[in-house]
């Protein structure tokens, strides 16, 4: 496996970190109480589920491009 090749797996498997943090982060933070309206409330949810997505996504690539260069 070429040095580039490792440094974008690298670079993948720590922005899927940042993207489940971020995710998490917002997730934990999330209340519906006096002045969070419904809608923002669903929309910060969806948000963070594409995070988790993304996150996955992520290390999905990375598992395949290490099984690829194997």
């Amino acid at each position: 496996m070429t040095k580039e090749k490792t440094e974008q797996l690298i670079i993948t498997w720590m922005a899927g970190g940042f993207f489940l943090l971020v995710g998490t982060w917002i997730v934990s933070n999330l209340e519906l109480n006096l002045g969070v309206s419904w809608l923002s409330y669903v929309f910060a949810l969806l948000i963070a589920f594409v995070l988790f997505l993304v996150a996955g996504l992520c290390w999905i690539t990375v598992s395949i491009g290490i099984k690829h260069h194997r």
